[in-house]
């Protein structure tokens, strides 16, 4: 199987009053096609039974921390 390397990069340096932060959220789903998945995976996010994930949160500088 052929691995890929993905960056998360972070957001614009806005002047805003409060700062701006990317939130990366990765789940395996298993589907029959890309919408079929999407679908699944929003279900799993709005289920209040489900599994806390592990985020990971970048600041405009690009500093990550894991939540």
């Amino acid at each position: 199987m052929k691995t890929r390397n993905y960056i998360i990069t972070p957001p614009p340096q806005d002047k805003c009053q409060e700062p701006l932060f990317r939130v990366a959220y990765s789940i395996d789903i298993n589907a029959s096609d890309k919408t079929i998945a999407a679908q699944e995976a929003w279900n799993i996010m709005q289920d209040k039974d489900s599994i806390h994930p592990i985020l990971v949160v970048v600041d405009s500088m690009g500093k990550q921390a894991k939540t």
